[in-house]
């Protein structure tokens, strides 16, 4: 895992308390981006998790009607043959400075994070919804976070937190962010932010 990575909906990590559902173990991200951070880039007190936990492997045709309160993670333990879950039904707010402190594990896709939604949505709701439509939702919070990782790991010293509140400023100065959510302006933000660190650097 990159160390310049913002934690994002997903991220898989270990030996986090969460409150009401387990004192210690593995737990997956559910909140929504724009839910974990502030303003102000800091991460808020209190993130949604899902318990994460070994199960037995399960057929792949098997998942499209049934276990509506589980996202699979086969091999996420980069073992293989192993099987693991996340426990939808088995949701609840745990403490960032316990998040901050564990080890994160893994990472999903940007596929990986619509099908967690899907799955989430449809475990609350019965609702069936496409992957697609969750990416058109989604999209621009993944260009984002891959901006701050880039933004982070050229300029950030020691003090990632300081770099991502500078990154904070500037992409919402200019309606960069809000260019964001067209996929037809997402390049021109990269270009501009490349050459913005370019600029910092020298």
């Amino acid at each position: 895992m990159s160390a310049y990575r913002p934690l994002f909906t997903g991220d898989v990590v270990a030996d986090v308390p969460i409150p009401g559902v387990q004192s210690t173990g593995r737990a997956i991200v559910l909140a929504h981006p724009c839910s974990i951070r502030g303003r102000d880039a800091k991460l808020v007190d209190s993130i949604l998790m899902g318990a994460v936990e070994d199960h037995d492997p399960v057929a792949a045709h098997k998942w499209e009607h049934g276990f509506l309160n589980r996202m699979p993670l086969p091999e996420l333990d980069d073992v293989e043959g192993s099987f693991s879950v996340a426990r939808l039904d088995r949701l609840g707010l745990a403490a960032t400075t316990s998040i901050q402190g564990a080890e994160r594990i893994a990472c999903l896709s940007p596929l990986g994070v619509n099908l967690l939604q899907q799955r989430l949505v449809a475990h609350l709701t019965r609702a069936e919804i496409p992957t697609a439509t969750f990416w058109e939702a989604f999209g621009h919070t993944y260009e984002e976070a891959d901006l701050l990782e880039e933004w982070t790991e050229e300029l950030a010293d020691d003090d990632l937190d300081a770099a991502a509140m500078e990154f904070e400023t500037w992409i919402r100065t200019d309606t960069r962010q809000s260019r964001l959510m067209d996929p037809q302006l997402r390049a021109s933000v990269r270009s501009a932010m490349r050459t913005e660190i370019r600029r910092r650097r020298s």
